[in-house]
């Protein structure tokens, strides 16, 4: 029996679950979960575009997460003093979510060892590492980036 079952998706799985892995081993002394990073991180970001508190919903959205989990993610991290959760001025049905400042500082030191992670996870590809990313968006839905080609002369 072939190891991979002949299925892209399996192998696609396999790659995720040691990714996974070795992400969770880095966020382990931050006490938080790649979920957790990742809102963080996208809350973070979508901040940084507004300038103000950012939506639940819209926080979802931009990180691709199920809603409600987004607000079982984000009320876990409300008690961990990482984030700030409250009703929206504009928008009474909606929560406003900003980071605090020990999200902030997590973020500053986490960030940097999730990279490093990441870019030796992915060294094996080579020169292949930023088209698996384009195949990665497209299968995600989004549509990859342009590449100029060195033109050779």
């Amino acid at each position: 029996m072939s190891d991979d079952f002949g299925i892209p998706g399996y192998l696609l799985w396999r790659a995720a679950n040691l990714w996974q892995k070795r992400v969770r081993a880095v966020l382990a002394p931050f006490d938080v979960t790649p979920v957790q990073y990742l809102l963080l991180a996208g809350l973070r970001d979508l901040q940084a575009e507004t300038g103000q508190p950012v939506k639940q919903a819209d926080l979802a959205r931009y990180c691709q997460s199920d809603p409600m989990m987004t607000s079982q993610v984000l009320r876990a991290l409300q008690k961990a003093g990482l984030v700030d959760r409250q009703a929206h001025e504009a928008d009474g049905r909606a929560f406003a979510i900003v980071l605090s400042d020990a999200g902030t500082e997590l973020l500053a030191q986490a960030e940097p060892e999730i990279v490093q992670t990441d870019s030796l996870f992915h060294d094996p590809l080579g020169a292949e590492k930023d088209a698996f990313g384009d195949a990665l968006r497209l299968l995600s839905g989004v549509r990859p980036r342009r590449r100029v080609k060195a033109v050779s002369g």
